[in-house]
């Protein structure tokens, strides 16, 4: 932080100098041009011919032994917000650590392999910022959840395995959405450009949109599990079971739809709406819970469990993601 003067020309007009080294650093000239922004009380100056800076992560593949762990650390490259990610090694990368890396680059959009050697791996990201609508791509997100959802259940009420398996795989690639909104919104968070580029508000409306991500990306978790409870079930189905979950999901997906539009229109009044309707779903819940004690079939009754603790959890989630509006009415 720097503390400087102000001071006024003959004009009137106040003057305040940039410190040599950070206008070195920015590559300021002479009669360059730059910006200025009022933001919530603080003036923004911005070079309007700045390049964007490359940001690199290295990761030394000999300290993961196990796919998941690296593969849980490249994303996190990813999301962070590195154009580049050096997977890199004080001997060699072996064959099996090749195919982890490359199993974790199909999980990323818009990553690609740029290098490859013997030692060194380098991932270079290509998603530009700009192409994108965080508002519309956040929305594309919520429908896709909720089509995962909704075939789930439908697989489940027809006894459609192939339905259900079908979910589940669409589910487990929505987390590449979910990784690339991530990525989107918390470089939109660090950088004033991005979010003018991408729509996405002011920083208040973009951290509250962060949260709404996260929120939205529970329910497409949830969503894909109830698909694979669905193929652990045997037999037949209770009639009453298979009405009450079917309401269980009519009632969750329309507090789902409604919290994405309070938070869309920031409408307080159905914010309200959807966390009052969380009762509902606990009820027909405990209905379910409560049946299931006379079935003879543990493994069936244990599969129907899950499904609606996970149909209990996404109505949570929904409402979490009212409580997100109205944060965000009153950000």
């Amino acid at each position: 932080m720097e503390i400087r003067k102000l001071q006024t020309t003959a004009a009137g007009t106040f003057v305040v100098t940039i410190p040599k080294d950070w206008a070195e650093k920015l590559r300021f000239k002479k009669g360059d041009l730059v910006s200025l922004q009022l933001e919530q009380g603080d003036i923004i100056v911005t070079p309007t011919n700045a390049k964007p800076v490359s940001q690199t992560r290295s990761i030394v593949i000999d300290e993961f032994k196990d796919q998941k762990l690296l593969e849980l650390c490249i994303n996190a490259s990813y999301i962070q917000g590195h154009d580049v990610t050096e997977v890199v090694s004080k001997d060699k990368i072996l064959p099996d650590q090749k195919r982890w890396v490359r199993h974790a680059v199909e999980g990323l959009i818009g990553v690609e392999i740029a290098e490859d050697y013997s030692n060194r791996i380098v991932l270079q990201n290509l998603v530009d910022p700009s192409r994108f609508d965080m508002d519309k791509l956040l929305e594309r997100f919520s429908e896709t959840s909720k089509a995962i959802f909704q075939d789930a259940i439908k697989a489940f009420v027809s006894n459609d395995f192939q339905l259900a398996e079908d979910a589940f795989e669409r589910g487990e690639e929505s987390t590449k959405l979910y990784r690339l909104l991530m990525r989107l919104a918390l470089s939109a968070a660090r950088v004033r450009k991005v979010r003018d580029d991408m729509n996405a508000g002011d920083f208040s409306t973009v951290a509250t949109k962060i949260i709404a991500i996260r929120e939205l990306g529970r329910v497409a978790y949830y969503a894909m599990r109830i698909a694979q409870h669905v193929g652990e079930i045997e037999g037949e189905l209770d009639e009453e079971i298979i009405s009450t979950i079917q309401k269980m999901m009519k009632v969750t997906i329309e507090m789902q739809e409604q919290a994405f539009k309070a938070l869309s229109t920031r409408d307080l009044a159905l914010a309200s709406s959807v966390i009052d309707r969380m009762v509902q779903v606990r009820k027909l819940y405990e209905n379910v819970q409560a049946t299931l004690l006379k079935f003879e079939n543990e493994r069936t009754a244990l599969a129907i469990s899950l499904i609606v603790r996970d149909i209990r959890a996404i109505a949570g989630y929904t409402v979490a993601l009212a409580d997100d509006a109205v944060l965000g009415i009153y950000a």
